[in-house]
């Protein structure tokens, strides 16, 4: 049986990604919070130290997204945002590097965000963080790619999840829904299907990519919202 490690798994798109694994017939990892405090790297350093189990897909689904205009972003937030969303996804592949490497197979996903090629009002910290991570994948694509590693980011467009609801109004999802071309916003299970070919043996050669997935929202560049 393969088995997943998934890091935010409590989550909406997270929750979605767990189960369909789970259906698929992986054995599926996925450490909440209280277990893993991705805010705290030495508390990861004793978590992975300890890690033994064997696995054969890698996806970070864990994030932080407080959003605050450049006056008012402080450096604890841009430093508490980095670390949960980019730098515990780079010491967790750290600590997981030999076991892939020895499988001479796997595979490591990051969740990241159109913010990882774009931005907006407000999300300078998120969407520093997400630039972050799609530069580490491209990088681990490079390093891990010799043994048989494939290493992508999955860039989710606007899904219809709790933290969607919290950062935007009735109004504003509205808004952007009309400037999707398909009508609206995704569904997380729509993303988790991604993550899955992303990560499973349907893939074979896609590797160092960012897959958009955002029902046609960027094709026609990114508009004010």
């Amino acid at each position: 049986m393969k088995t997943l490690f998934l890091l935010g798994g409590g989550g909406a798109i997270g929750s979605a990604i767990k189960a369909l694994f789970i259906q698929q017939g992986y054995t599926v990892l996925a450490p909440r919070s209280r277990e893993l405090d991705l805010s705290d790297s030495q508390a990861i350093v004793s978590y992975m130290e300890k890690f033994t189990s064997p696995v054969d897909a890698l996806i970070f689904c864990a994030g932080h997204n407080d959003p605050a205009p450049i006056g008012q972003l402080t450096n604890q937030e841009i430093q508490k945002t980095y670390q949960i969303n980019t730098a515990s996804f780079a010491t967790l592949v750290a600590h997981l590097r030999k076991q892939f490497e020895q499988q001479k197979k796997g595979y490591i996903l990051g969740i990241s965000s159109l913010y990882g090629s774009i931005s907006r009002e407000g999300r300078a910290a998120y969407a520093m963080s997400k630039h972050a991570m799609n530069g580490l994948i491209q990088t681990l694509a490079l390093e891990l790619g010799p043994h048989g590693i494939l290493c992508n980011t999955l860039s989710p467009g606007f899904v219809m999840t709790p933290m969607t609801q919290k950062n935007n109004t009735a109004q504003m999802i509205e808004t952007l829904a009309r400037q999707i071309p398909l009508g609206h916003l995704a569904a997380p299970e729509d993303i988790a299907r991604v993550a899955y070919f992303l990560c499973s043996e349907q893939n074979q050669y896609i590797t160092g990519q960012d897959i958009v997935v955002d029902g046609g929202f960027m094709a026609g560049g990114f508009q004010h919202v």
